[in-house]
């Protein structure tokens, strides 16, 4: 019989394991998104912007209690940008959170063209970013 800790070290190293493969494919989407903003015209000063935002929600925030895909987390944009980027994002101020949530629009709408986010979800997103703004 498995003891507590061993079932939590076995858990914890699953969980480890879950996360690298989440960020390598996160670094592929990321590189996808890049790619999709440039071919709707975005200029590198945009992408340059959009890009690390997006990269730090989903590759840090995403992972940093359970590993969670982006389409897993869209619920969770609103309590990113309203405490965690605020408290963990090291430069967190008013004008670098709405530009985030600029970039996670973006970012999730380009994950609506992939299919992997429905427009219910899409809908959801950009109230919770308007409504929880403040």
């Amino acid at each position: 019989m498995k003891t507590i800790c061993q079932e939590a070290a076995a858990k914890l190293e699953e969980d480890v394991r879950a996360c690298v493969q989440i960020r390598k494919e996160n670094a592929d989407l990321l590189k996808q998104f890049a790619d999709w903003m440039r071919s709707h015209g975005a200029s590198e000063r945009t992408v340059g912007t959009h890009v690390p935002n997006a990269s730090f929600f989903i590759q840090e925030f995403l992972v940093y209690e359970q590993p969670w895909r982006p389409q897993e987390g869209i619920g969770s944009v609103g309590m990113y940008l309203g405490y965690w980027f605020i408290r963990k994002g090291p430069i967190a101020t008013p004008g670098t959170v709405k530009s985030t949530a600029t970039s996670l629009v973006r970012f999730y709408s380009f994950l609506q063209v992939k299919g992997l986010v429905s427009d219910g979800q899409m809908d959801q997103l950009r109230k919770t970013i308007k409504t929880q703004m403040e």
